[in-house]
């Protein structure tokens, strides 16, 4: 197989050892089912919970993305609709804010695990999945 580099790895939610083993379980476009992760790693075993609790950390990147796109969401208002109503700015920026949950959700978690988890990558990992 081919030699993912850490960025695509992460853009791609695929795990952090072994960078070709998929995070989540469905796509993210489906909104009934996009947290449901894998407990391991289907390429390499790895389990992804490293401690119990270990996602709670990734709440922070999810609240830094959320105030991001409010802040953008109202620069963008602001400068193209001329400053409207506190409505003109409540409504679309949350309409955005949950449309925006599949993404929020899925990429906070994907950056906490490549950032904190202190998975190293393994070229070898791969293929070596535990038997069940």
């Amino acid at each position: 197989m081919s030699n993912p580099s850490k960025l695509a790895a992460t853009i791609n939610a695929r795990c952090p050892q072994c960078h070709e083993g998929r995070i989540f379980t469905y796509k993210w476009w489906n909104i009934f089912k996009f947290s449901q992760m894998n407990e391991h790693c289907p390429s390499c075993g790895l389990r992804y919970e490293v401690e119990p609790g270990f996602f709670f950390g990734a709440m922070y990147i999810s609240y830094a993305f959320t105030v991001g796109i409010m802040i953008v969401g109202g620069i963008i208002i602001y400068n193209f609709f001329g400053d409207p109503s506190a409505e003109g700015y409540i409504i679309p920026i949350t309409l955005v804010s949950v449309i925006m949950v599949p993404f929020n959700f899925r990429m906070a978690r994907v950056l906490f695990i490549h950032l904190f988890s202190m998975v190293k990558y393994k070229s070898d990992a791969a293929g070596t999945a535990p038997s069940k």
